[in-house]
């Protein structure tokens, strides 16, 4: 299994239900897509590094940068259908799906995640990290994560599992989604233009969902904790207070 042609993609959409215009919110100055893409860049070749985007305003701040941009629909339903449109442009046959939101992506997680995938070769893989905080088990913002033995994902809500009976909480075994997702291009044919999300993924609003509703099997790599990903305002704070080291 040759992995020669591998890229990253970072869907940047520029509307946001939660955050208007979120990808262009400044991060202590800088552009929240800047900050991602520069992050991207700094641990990988940056000829495979493309922003997927269905703003011109971004795709002009991303060439500016001397960085790859490519124009996709506005209709696309979720980041995975604009990777995917992408990349019937592109034709990579791995992509390592950012988000856009993940201004504090670290070097190990890409790192990880690409060296696991290139051993085992899954169909997906996604990451998980441990929950640290009550409020974060209890946020809709964070996306949990139930697994089996083997780390193949069992399901994903926005709420608060696994939650026992007794209500008694444990944060011993609770993960939380960070969102890098590897895919081959079959399991990104579930993806793209004129593609329906399944019943899960419209209920939860979590768009890997679609891949386990389709019953393809999703290996989940822990890695560390400390992404810090922009959903809401008050996130920007929260990123803009780690990058000070406050």
């Amino acid at each position: 299994m040759s992995f020669d042609n591998f890229g990253i993609v970072i869907p940047a959409r520029i509307k946001s239900s939660r955050l208007p215009r979120k990808p262009l919110v400044k991060i202590l100055g800088v552009p929240l897509i800047q900050r991602v893409w520069e992050r991207a860049v700094k641990f990988y070749e940056k000829e495979k590094v493309w922003v997927a985007t269905d703003s011109p305003e971004i795709m002009d701040l991303i060439k500016s940068l001397n960085g790859n941009a490519i124009m996709t629909s506005s209709n696309c339903k979720t980041g995975l259908d604009r990777v995917a449109e992408a990349n019937e442009t592109l034709n990579f046959d791995y992509i390592l799906n950012l988000q856009g939101d993940e201004p504090l992506i670290t070097k190990n997680i890409i790192d990880s995640s690409i060296s696991y995938f290139k051993n085992h070769g899954p169909d997906a893989l996604n990451c998980m990290s441990k929950v640290n905080s009550i409020d974060d088990f209890y946020n809709t913002n964070t996306i949990k994560v139930v697994t089996d033995k083997d780390d193949e994902l069992l399901y994903m809500s926005r709420s608060p599992i696994p939650f026992g009976k007794d209500k008694n909480i444990s944060l011993k075994n609770v993960y939380k989604q960070v969102c890098v997702y590897i895919l081959n291009k079959k399991s990104l044919a579930f993806y793209g233009p004129n593609k329906y999300k399944s019943s899960l993924e419209s209920i939860e609003d979590i768009e890997i969902l679609r891949l386990l509703s389709m019953g393809v099997s999703i290996k989940m790599l822990e890695v560390e904790a400390g992404s810090i990903a922009v959903d809401v305002e008050s996130d920007i704070q929260k990123v803009e207070n780690f990058l000070s080291g406050l």
